[in-house]
């Protein structure tokens, strides 16, 4: 698994610190790659910081519907 991959998949802000400084040691990553990596762990720092509100099933209820006729007269 690349360093990308784990970064999405950390679950706290020191894991992903750990992994960006792991990344720094890597002399031959590109600075594009290095770049990924940031944005990779901005991410995943705004998903542990800001997790997805929980939905609530509401029951739907049906509409109701006048029946409206003509009378012919």
């Amino acid at each position: 698994m690349g360093l990308r991959e784990q970064i999405r998949k950390a679950n706290s802000e020191s894991e992903i610190a750990s992994l960006l400084s792991k990344g720094n040691n890597f002399e031959m990553a590109s600075k594009l790659t290095k770049s990924s990596w940031k944005s990779t762990a901005r991410l995943r720092l705004s998903e542990l910081n800001n997790p997805p509100p929980k939905s609530i099933d509401k029951p739907v209820e049906p509409k109701k519907v006048k029946n409206k006729t003509k009378l012919n007269k």
